[in-house]
């Protein structure tokens, strides 16, 4: 069967458009029966939790708490992940019984993950079993310490192991464990917590349906660290996308009223772009409880006031955010001139270790290149977060290097490590070397890569609410970008910041269209006629929703 003839019976099948089909066909799907994964929502996409390494162990773990009156705490992390995967074991262990109190780290006292101040303090509050989410699996001298404490402990994490053995848990949860026959490798730490606490509930025969409460929570957890969203992650969070609206939970409830799309579902750009950075405000900021005691809280007038100090914080976070984004900047040229390597090794004095993440990420896509922020601590010791543009893998590259660092971890997209300040010479150099064993080559040209080529007269409304059924968009389900060609260009405009206005023509349509931050495109689209590589957007203006086009390039 040919791509076309498969996009004519996908579209049969499920009474969609040929271009919804065919942008099916492009993510991988083989057969028709394959496009109802994507296109029916309530189809089950869920592996058997029993499947992952340890399973029974963790179980074990937890009834052996329960039935000893142990006080268990939970020890996650200061990332939107790390909060939502302990909020969801904090709500559904005390709900099934358990007494369970939780901690996080801060970045601004002790950094990421388990340290022996955090375990004296775990000890002092009373802590007589650890559960350690979203961190924990590189943890081997904390966890045998947190031993020699007497504590038991449970590890639930979705990093990968160091290659330098693991800690000597009590049980270990991560799909990335060796000989671990769950299917799906890509779950983020909240992803693993729910499995853990499906497979509990099933079998203390606890009811499953009183865990979908949580689900929201999952949904928040896998599209803010971006982990590929395969077909049970997709599942997940589609599922945990629907209860918004309806859901038991205040917390969720109060999110849906506040950043919910006009009453609409919930979408990604939902919580990519209001609830993640929202949520994740305060632990750049100043520490990160504030926003796990808002996802835990039930009484509505406290909500709104942590929601009023969530605000405030992320206020915060953009202004000190641009602040360092133009020193880094600044720093840059200071550091390269006009001779930028592969890999940006970007540092300076104290810089708030809480945004540097956001800005590399910022700097990664301008410049199209990995890149590390560098905070140099006033101790000598730099904070860096790296994330990563085309092929680099951050993870990778560290790995080989690891005697550098006084602690690290990451992904291929992401990493982080504290270093000697006088190291980060050596890390430049290692760097450089470790792009070009990986053959990473930065393109700097404007992208113009594209996943169709489409007519105008296809963008209209009705297919870009068909769209929706593709939902939720992120890492391996990217928004569709789309190439038309000789578009007229018509009453074009240059307005303030940068961003071009005009009507994209093609025979009888005629649609609004935008490009933001690129004057360099004027000269093309002053010529009058060109092909269009852009994103098609839904856009309200004075109650009426129209399609907008997002101009992403010229070819």
């Amino acid at each position: 069967m040919t791509n076309a003839q498969l996009s004519l019976e996908i579209a049969k099948r499920h009474k969609v458009s040929i271009l919804l089909a065919r942008i099916l066909v492009l993510r991988g799907v083989k057969t028709p029966e394959e496009s109802d994964i994507w296109l029916n929502w309530d189809i089950p996409c869920e592996h058997d939790p029993f499947l992952m390494k340890n399973m029974d162990k963790a179980i074990e773990f937890v009834l052996a708490a329960h039935q000893q009156k142990k006080k268990v705490w939970i020890y996650g992390d200061y990332d939107l992940d790390g909060i939502s995967s302990s909020a969801i074991l904090a709500g559904a262990l005390t709900d099934w019984g358990l007494f369970a109190n939780w901690m996080l780290p801060n970045r601004f006292d002790g950094g990421y993950g388990l340290s022996d101040a955090t375990l004296k303090k775990l000890r002092d509050a009373g802590a007589e079993c650890l559960i350690l989410v979203d961190t924990g699996i590189t943890a081997k001298e904390e966890i045998k310490a947190a031993k020699e404490f007497g504590m038991p402990v449970l590890v639930i994490d979705h990093h990968k192991p160091s290659g330098e053995g693991l800690p000597e848990a009590d049980a270990i949860l991560d799909p990335f464990l060796e000989d671990c026959e769950y299917p799906n490798k890509c779950l983020c730490a909240a992803g693993v917590a729910y499995k853990f606490l499906y497979a509990l509930y099933q079998k203390t025969g606890k009811p499953l349906s009183d865990l979908e409460r949580y689900l929201p929570l999952v949904s928040l957890g896998t599209l803010a660290d971006i982990v590929p969203l395969n077909a049970e992650n997709l599942y997940l969070v589609r599922k945990g996308m629907g209860k918004f609206a309806n859901s038991n939970c205040p917390a969720i409830q109060v999110l849906y009223e506040k950043l919910g799309s006009d009453k609409n579902p919930v979408n990604s750009n939902d919580i990519h772009y209001r609830m993640a950075p929202l949520l994740n405000a305060p632990g750049r900021i100043e520490g990160p409880d504030i926003s796990l005691k808002f996802l835990l809280c039930k009484d509505r007038e406290e909500l709104e006031r942590l929601y009023e100090r969530l605000s405030e914080c992320n206020t915060k976070r953009r202004i000190i955010e641009l602040d360092i984004h133009q020193q880094a900047i600044k720093r840059l040229e200071e550091i390269y001139e006009n001779n930028l390597p592969k890999v940006l090794i970007i540092d300076s004095l104290e810089w708030s270790i809480g945004v540097i993440g956001i800005v590399a990420a910022r700097i990664a896509q301008e410049y199209k290149r990995p890149t590390a922020i560098i905070s140099v601590q006033s101790n000598g010791i730099a904070v860096a977060s790296a994330r990563s543009a085309g092929s680099f893998n951050w993870h990778g590259a560290l790995f080989p290097c690891r005697s550098l660092f006084l602690r690290w971890g990451g992904h291929v997209k992401a990493a982080g490590f504290n270093i000697p300040a006088e190291k980060i010479g050596d890390l430049r150099t290692s760097m450089e070397e470790q792009a070009n064993i990986q053959g990473f080559e930065p393109v700097m040209e404007e992208s113009t890569k594209y996943d169709l080529e489409v007519s105008l007269s296809e963008i209209n409304m009705p297919f870009l609410n068909e769209l929706k059924k593709l939902e939720p968009f992120g890492n391996e389900n990217t928004y569709p970008i789309f190439l038309a060609r000789q578009i007229s260009v018509r009453s074009f405009k240059c307005l303030k910041g940068g961003h071009l206005r005009f009507y994209a023509v093609q025979g009888r349509t005629s649609l609004s269209a935008i490009a933001f931050n690129k004057p360099h495109l004027a000269s093309f689209l002053q010529k009058g006629i060109v092909n269009l590589v852009f994103e098609a957007r839904p856009n309200v203006y004075q109650g009426v929703e129209n399609v907008q086009l997002i101009v992403l390039g010229v070819v």
